[in-house]
């Protein structure tokens, strides 16, 4: 069962925040992405959720990083709500996640690291169940070898 809240206090403890996209039903029946801070405190010995809708996610989405802070009580709701007020507004991760994705290689290098294990699996015949035999008397190690001078030079 979940408990939920219409308000809370700045300096009630809290069990943790999460700010982020969620999909949130609108009067007309239907669902609409929007950014929502959910914050759980703690009230006796019961926790309880209290949302709060920001508007339309697309005014959020690719400028704010989501947020999930845990705190099992150790902070109140009005730090838990600082921090978030912060990250709303600090776009430095963002950014950092931006000129990451430029000066990535991820892809490409994995694509070249497929490419090659397929070499090295097109030089393989099959057998009978379960036995592998090299073709034409070329080995495995020979076709490494061959792709790491082609790769490193």
């Amino acid at each position: 069962m979940k408990i939920v809240t219409d308000h809370v206090r700045p300096d009630e403890p809290a069990h943790g925040l999460r700010e982020g996209v969620r999909l949130m039903p609108m009067p007309d029946g239907s669902t609409q992405r929007r950014w929502v801070q959910s914050i759980w405190v703690i009230r006796g010995d019961a926790i309880a959720e209290y949302t709060e809708d920001f508007g339309p996610a697309h005014r959020f989405e690719g400028d704010v990083i989501e947020l999930v802070i845990p705190s099992f009580g150790e902070n109140s709701v009005a730090q838990l709500q600082e921090h978030a007020e912060k990250n709303r507004h600090d776009h430095h991760w963002a950014r950092r996640r931006e000129e990451m994705m430029v000066e990535s290689t991820l892809i490409e290098d994995h694509v070249a690291q497929l490419e090659r294990n397929r070499a090295i699996i097109r030089n393989r015949s099959l057998i009978g169940p379960n036995v592998r035999v090299q073709r034409n008397g070329y080995s495995q190690e020979a076709t490494q070898r061959k792709l790491k001078e082609q790769t490193h030079g």
